[in-house]
This record gives structure tokens, sequence and C-alpha cells, in this order.
């Protein structure tokens, strides 16, 4: 029998009523439909049906991959691809049919709409020359904005302070140039994101050297996603899809990694036949908290075909063999892929830079010897963070200081820059180090509220965990609270200026002086301080670590012991999917 009570409340109802419906079906066939679940709440878009055969669980060992096969087909709720059915059975994969959905439609239109564009490599070379004035051919930066206008889906790739902003500025001023009349929009998962990447594409505008005409054509604004699209509170489908297409001709999306997959098949859907697509982000950073992990997946594709690598190298002049993806045949969308390697934030001598490295390999010795080397941008508390919370509210309340006297001045400005110097960051929301605690502990020592009895103070710093149209907010929106003529207004920054709401209008919220890591996702801070567990979770993993040190611009300290770090940076996050495998059969290569 399976322990429903191990499963989440969704998996637990769903098998339930499987059990009803299909009384005849295998216990093996429900037990696989129980991990399939289990897998979709953990960002699986599969299970891998060959990987669970023969293993334990929940005390039972399963039968053989034949057996298992036989199981599904007899159990009566699983289909083949295209039935009508709750689960579907693809080869040697189980699916939700809803994921199943998703990742099929997602490939085919992936593969229809990847290609060459149909620039010239001569006029991309001609567009690209003065903006990289003095950089070599073989350029990282150089070739990522050639390959972005060379295809019709460009995907570039890079840890922070790679360039991946200043490259998409000159993408974008060279296609304006070539296609003056090119629409062009901008968004991201997150309004933070969107918010970040128009603060950071304009220092980029300013440093390019264009005149102010063509600074003027770039864009200047970003939306969510869920804007873009068109979601509404009273609909799950959104305004723009197939039928409705999205009024543009090229859409750049940052933070791509945080895209999960039924979003990303939403976005592709809506695009029109011809727009292009240019997706930013870093592939080794946290996937989405919802299925898939589409943005890495489809980075791993990276390569050249003979043709696509010589249409790249007479748009750039660089000679020889590609410097970091092989030749090889594959999916189009191969040819659109960039991966920037070096860091201008982090130079050879950065502590973050090299603590961002180990992590990111797994290297828990050179890790723990960074964290102990007193590198000035590093520190290092280990132990059990619960016995140095006395500590650690010390040490942050002077660092809130020029906050509570920002907002003590109703200035939002300052209360806001100061705000984002220091980031408390969380494993998880819930326990003694969970972000629910924490935030409780400082508002309740050094903001010195009751927020049991009254949670709307001055100083309250939220997080919107969900979209709103009606206020123009949208999940990820961080807003402070300030004391007014009217009583307490959330003020949130918009532009130049700020947006400021009753309370009592707000959408679902949390407080925000700490934040889990997924929270933190496309937000950057002068320093961040990772709060470990200090019980082993699933959720910490390296991608975890790797996301909340590369927030840091300036400096990271970690609390924990060095023993729930090693175990999480051995646990290398890799979702189930058959996505990559599908490119590849669509384009007929193994």
């Amino acid at each position: 029998m399976i322990n429903t009570a191990l499963l989440p409340p969704f998996a637990a109802e769903l098998l339930e009523w499987l059990g009803q419906a299909f009384p005849a079906a295998p216990e093996t066939a429900l037990q696989l439909a129980a991990l399939t679940l289990r897998g979709a709440s953990e960002g699986h878009v599969c299970i891998a049906l060959a990987q669970v055969a023969g293993q334990s669980w929940q005390g039972e060992r399963l039968p053989a991959l034949a057996d298992c096969l036989a199981a599904l087909d007899a159990s009566g709720f699983v289909g083949a691809p295209g039935d009508y059915a709750p689960f579907v059975r693809d080869g040697e994969r189980l699916y939700l049919a809803r994921l199943w959905a998703d990742e099929t439609e997602l490939a085919r239109m992936l593969h229809e709409r990847a290609g060459p564009s149909a620039l010239a490599p001569e006029q991309v070379k001609a567009a690209l020359t003065p903006l990289f004035a003095g950089s070599a051919p073989q350029d990282g930066q150089r070739l990522a904005a050639a390959t972005a206008l060379l295809n019709r889906i460009a995907l570039i790739s890079g840890g922070p302070g790679t360039g991946k902003t200043t490259t998409v500025a000159k993408v974008l001023a060279a296609l304006l140039q070539l296609e003056p009349r090119c629409r062009i929009v901008l968004a991201a998962p997150t309004g933070r994101a969107a918010a970040r990447m128009v603060e950071a594409l304009n220092g980029a505008k300013q440093q390019l050297g264009l005149d102010l005409v063509a600074q003027a054509a770039l864009p200047h604004r970003a939306q969510t996603l869920h804007r873009l699209l068109g979601y509404r509170p009273d609909s799950a489908t959104p305004r723009h899809g197939p039928d409705n297409p999205l009024a543009l001709d090229a859409l750049v999306v940052d933070e791509a990694s945080m895209i999960d997959l039924a979003l990303f098949r939403r976005l592709l859907a809506a695009l029109p036949v011809q727009a292009r697509l240019i997706l930013l982000g870093d592939r080794d950073q946290l996937a989405s908290v919802e299925a898939g992990s589409a943005f890495a997946e489809l980075v791993d594709l990276a390569g050249h075909s003979a043709p696509a690598w010589a249409r790249l190298q007479a748009a750039t002049g660089t000679e020889g063999q590609p410097p970091a993806a092989p030749l090889c045949a594959g999916p189009a969308l191969q040819d659109g892929i960039a991966r920037l390697q070096h860091s201008h934030r982090f130079g050879a001598d950065s502590g973050i830079g090299a603590l961002a490295r180990s992590v990111n390999a797994g290297d828990v010795p050179a890790t723990l010897a960074l964290l102990q080397a007193g590198r000035a941008d590093v520190d290092w508390q280990p132990g059990r963070v619960i016995d140095w919370l006395p500590q650690l509210l010390d040490a942050l309340a002077p660092q809130l200081a020029d906050y509570r006297a920002a907002i003590a001045r109703h200035d939002f400005p300052a209360a806001l820059a100061a705000f984002n110097r220091l980031r408390l960051l969380c494993a998880v929301r819930e326990g003694p180090v969970g972000v629910a605690a924490i935030n409780r502990l400082i508002e309740t020592r050094l903001m010195q509220q009751d927020v049991r009895r009254n949670p709307w103070y001055a100083g309250r710093a939220v997080i919107v965990r969900a979209n709103d149209a009606a206020l123009g907010l949208a999940n990820g929106d961080v807003g402070l609270t300030l004391a007014g003529p009217d009583g307490l207004r959330v003020h949130f920054a918009d532009g130049e200026g700020s947006r400021a709401w009753a309370p009592a209008r707000l959408p679902s919220h949390d407080s925000a002086f700490a934040l889990t890591v997924h929270q933190s996702q496309g937000s950057e801070f002068q320093a961040v301080w990772l709060l470990l567990p200090d019980e082993e979770v699933a959720v910490l993993s390296r991608s975890l670590v790797y996301t909340a040190l590369t927030r840091a611009r300036r400096s990271v300290k970690l609390w924990g012991s060095g023993t729930t770090l090693a175990v999480g940076l051995g646990r290398e996050t890799r979702r189930a999917s058959g996505l990559a495998e599908r490119l590849r059969a669509l384009a007929g290569v193994a």
C-alpha cells in the first residue's frame, strides 16, 4: 500500500481518485503514478522509468522495467501519446498529461521557429563592428551578439558580470540600425527582474556612446511575462496566444532560467511566427518553482552546424574552430546558443567569484578553503545558525540604522537604497531559520513591533506573492511602508518615482527583511547573508547556494555548518525531462 501521507496533498487526492476510478489497476501502476506526481511537485516534468524500475520506494521494490511498462499499459489511466488520459507513457517516460502536452508543444514550436534569420553575415558585421571597436573577433560578447542577430531564436547564458546586458544592448542597437521599424519588447518573469533589466540596459546604453536618437529608439520599459501575455485573475488562459499573437517583432526575456515549462509554452504560442526571441539567463541558477528547467536544458544543446559556424565567422571575422561549442549535427536551435564565460564583475582576486565557481563545480574542499581564507569579500560563521541568532541580530542592527532613519524622514528613495544594501537569504520558508521565523525575529527585536497584534507599521518591507493587474503589481515586487497624512502606505518603485497603496489593498504578501533564495532571483544587493538550515532539507542544493552567492555585488557572509554545506553542494539538481531528446528527434539526429 502507498503511504499517501508522504505525498503532497494534491498528489494524495489524485491517487485516491485513481484507486477508486480504476479499481483493477495494478499496484505497480499506482506506485509509478505516485512517483510521477511527487516528481512534478519537485519540478520534474516526467519520470524516467528505466531509472526507477527495480528501485526501492516506500519499503517496496519496484519490478523490472518490462513489468513496469506492462503494469502501466494495463492500468486504464495511462495512455499513449495523443490519448485522452490522466497520464501519458511516451516510450520509457511517464508524464502527467498536461506536462506531456506542454513539452511536446514547446518542442514542436522551437523546432519550427529556430533557424537562421534573414540578416546576411555581412550586414551583421557592419552593424556590430563600431559597437565592438577594440575587441578581438573571437571576443565572447561579440560572438554572442552575432549569434543573436543571425538566428531567429537565441539563448545567451552567463553568470553575473559576464556582460549579458551589455551584449543585448549592442544587439538591440544593431538590430534597430538594420531594421529601423523593428518593434522590440522587453520582459522578465517577475516585476523585480523586469525593473533590474531596465536599470541595467539604461546603464549599458550610456556606455555605448550612442547618439540621443539611437538611445531614444531603444526600448526603455519592461514588463512581466504574465502582464505581457495578458493573464487575468478570472481565467487560466491568457489574452495572447496563437489566435491573438503579440504585437512585436523581437522579444527579449531576462532571467529565463525562472520560466517554467507551461509558461514557456504559452510564451512561444503567443509569439508571431516570424518574431525573434532572445532569452538571457544563467543556466546554473535555480530553475523555476514549477515543473521544468527548459532554459538550462536548451543551453546544454549548444553546438554549431558547419553552415552556421561559417556564417558566424563571416559576421565576426573569427577564424579556426568554435571556442566553446563543438561543430556537430543537431537541432537548428543549437546554432542560436551562446555562453559567456568571463566575469567582468568578479576579477581574479574576487572571493565571491572564486567561491561561486567552486560551489558551481561542487568542489567541497575548495569551497571550505575559500570560506576559511579570510577574503575581504567573503565571511563565514560556521556552526548551527540557531545558536548564532543573537549575534546575527546584533550584527544586523547597525545595518538597518540608515534604513530606519530614512523611513523616519519619509524618504522613500533613500530608504530603498539603504534597504537594498543587504539582504538575508534563507533556503526554506518554514523552520527555525526559515524566512518566516527570521522575519518575525527582525520585526520583533530590531523593528520593535508586535506583529502578531498588528502586522503593519512604518518601515515594514513586504514582497508581493501574487500578480494584481489592477494595482500594477507583480509577484516579486518589493514595497516599503511609510507613514503619511493619509496613514500608512506601501510604496513601490516605479521608474523614477513610486506608487503607493493602502496595506489593505495589497494582494498576497510577506515581510521581506529575509527572502528565500527563490524570491531573490532577478535581484542584486550590495551584500548577502546566506542562512543555511540546521537540518537536512531536500531543497538545499548546489544551484541554490550558487544563486544566493551571485545575488551579491560586494560581499557575502555564510551562516551555517560545513557539513550542511557539503551535503548541499553534493546535490546537483537535474530535472527529468524529454525536451532535448524531442528536439533531436524532430531534427533527425541521435
